[in-house]
């Protein structure tokens, strides 16, 4: 919701993990957004999460354990954040070592558009 109300530019970088509508709370359509290669995604951790949104199809299975591991191996295997990228408006995957001079830019490049980017102040304090 902040990155949405933002009335400045606002700029992301996702690093690790984010799972749940937490993963979406710094998306807004005009933020800078970047990730790096370790960002893992998506509704539920693949870790435990199988267990609880499969609970009913493991526990029907003839071998629980083998269907749980089954579908936590084809879970990781869309756990690419190529996908994500797509989904969430990623502009580019960056080595992490590339994360300051891509900011720096973006900083100089939206540095002289502030007052033409910055919206006016719509709401108060947010509950």
């Amino acid at each position: 919701a902040a990155a949405v109300q933002s009335t400045v530019p606002w700029a992301t970088i996702a690093v690790h993990k984010s799972f749940g509508v937490a993963s979406a709370a710094h998306f807004a359509p005009n933020t800078y957004q970047l990730a790096w290669p370790s960002w893992e995604m998506g509704a539920l951790p693949v870790e435990g999460g199988v267990a609880v949104a499969f609970r009913r199809e493991i526990a029907a299975a003839d071998d629980p354990a083998e269907k749980r591991r089954e579908l936590e191996e084809k879970l990781m295997q869309d756990r690419s954040p190529f996908p994500m990228m797509e989904s969430f408006a990623i502009h580019e995957l960056i080595d992490p070592r590339q994360t300051r001079p891509k900011l720096c830019r973006w900083i100089e490049w939206v540095q002289p558009l502030l007052e033409e980017l910055k919206g006016p102040v719509t709401w108060g304090m947010r509950p």
